[in-house]
């Protein structure tokens, strides 16, 4: 768990983040490194290219857990002001929350927390335990305010039709609202224009698939978190285009690259293809920022850059384990960080 001091700003400055980010750029694995991640023969091959780049030994599913953990870590100790981190740990506390208000409310037999701790995600800024206490003693005093304001949200949400999926979508459009707000306190277009392009990409694959499966505009309304580039007006009148329409809409602005899922979405694999696609073009602001000469894009650009490559040797290791063929795992390899290695 991270404790955030109340004072965001610390009296370090973003030249001596940028400086050991800089040194640390040197350890990330880069295409070459990937190449060989996905020529590995076996898990011992794996995890042994994983260790030359700074992983721990031994298993792979715990290495990248303390990867993950170490990366908060050294943005918590580097960082000039701590509330990119609060913004960005604020989504692992709304996955946990929604895992245990699940447990709590749709669950026949709710398990004990003990039985779904393997479920919670870390590292998170409220401990599981205690987010977990506070929901089933229905007592969050001493956690954050938000905490408590999206739990009465989603446990309202669901009441009303008791669909699960309501609690998600009460979760995730309370916290992309809340770090929509907070992010105007940091002025950082470039942190601003990354949480926008993921609603983006979120919005318009609710688009695709409430167009597949013919739902009326009341329930796509519904589901659309807080506009980023794409404007809900916009995304409103997309729901009336034919496939056609609507691809050609796409291949003329920002997000031309997914303009073909308006005809193929719904295909096996397209789903993840799109998620590829998404990350792709997440990976293409990541580069813009990890080319600016200071402040907090280089560090962010670091640790987005760094989770992109374990979410690469997470597909060569399903890859490994589940012997999927090549062409199925070029279509699932993410681009590396940075660009020019």
């Amino acid at each position: 768990m991270f404790t955030l001091p109340k004072n965001y700003k610390k009296s370090v400055s973003w030249s001596y983040a940028t400086g050991r980010i800089r040194s640390l750029e040197a350890g990330l694995m880069g295409k070459e490194g990937q190449d060989r991640l996905f020529l590995a023969p076996d898990e011992d091959s794996l995890s042994h290219i994983m260790t030359e780049y700074g992983y721990n030994a031994g298993d792979i599913e715990l290495a990248l857990v303390a990867e993950k953990e170490r990366l908060h870590r050294l943005f918590g100790e580097i960082a000039a002001d701590q509330r990119y981190l609060e913004i960005i740990l604020s989504f692992t506390d709304g996955q946990n929350l929604k895992t245990l208000l699940k447990e709590k409310l749709v669950a026949e037999q709710p398990r004990s927390f003990s039985d779904i701790s393997y479920l919670m995600l870390q590292p998170s800024l409220v401990e599981p335990s205690a987010l977990n206490s506070a929901l089933q003693e229905d007592d969050f005093r001493g956690l954050p305010n938000w905490i408590s304001e999206l739990a009465d949200k989603a446990e309202a949400a669901y009441s009303i039709g008791y669909d699960a999926a309501r609690i998600d979508l009460a979760i995730d459009r309370g916290l992309h609202q809340r770090a929509k707000n907070l992010i105007r306190q940091v002025t950082n277009p470039w942190f601003e224009e990354w949480l926008a392009i993921k609603r983006d990409l979120i919005n318009l694959e609710t688009l695709f698939r409430t167009r597949l499966r013919k739902l009326g505009d009341k329930l796509f309304n519904d589901s659309l978190l807080p506009e980023g580039r794409l404007s809900l007006d916009w995304l409103k009148s997309a729901q009336k285009l034919n496939a056609a329409e609507l691809e050609r809409e796409l291949s003329k602005g920002y997000y031309r690259d997914l303009a073909g899922f308006a005809k193929t979405y719904g295909g096996p694999g397209i789903s993840s293809e799109y998620s590829r696609v998404g990350d792709d073009i997440l990976m293409q602001h990541i580069y813009k920022g990890g080319q600016s000469l200071n402040g907090p894009e280089v560090t962010l650009a670091y640790i987005f850059g760094r989770e992109m490559e374990m979410k690469n040797i997470r597909i060569a290791l399903s890859a490994l384990r589940n012997r999927l063929p090549d062409e199925r795992v070029k279509l699932l390899r993410r681009k590396s960080y940075p660009a020019w290695r």
